[in-house]
């Protein structure tokens, strides 16, 4: 089917490199990191009657994380 979609310049030239790396049209690249998204299973657990992101052993995110990305964000705001 086709359709048109406005996706940011950024995101287009990584679904050109994924598309020409494996041989395949950018609308199948799109299709394929669509399908595996939408596929993939989110790592979560229940606690005390809420449902949390849980990342797993060594998928923590820590206060260097965090601080690297605020560093970023105020970068770019700037």
């Amino acid at each position: 089917m086709r359709t048109t979609l406005d996706i940011r310049d950024d995101v287009l030239e990584r679904v050109k490199q994924y598309a020409a790396a494996r041989s395949i049209s950018k609308g199948a690249a799109v299709s394929d990191v669509l399908e595996r998204g939408f596929n993939a299973e989110v790592p979560t657990k229940w606690e005390n009657g809420i449902l949390i992101f849980s990342p797993g052993p060594g998928g923590a995110v820590t206060a260097e994380h965090v601080m690297k990305l605020k560093d970023e964000m105020e970068g770019e705001l700037s």
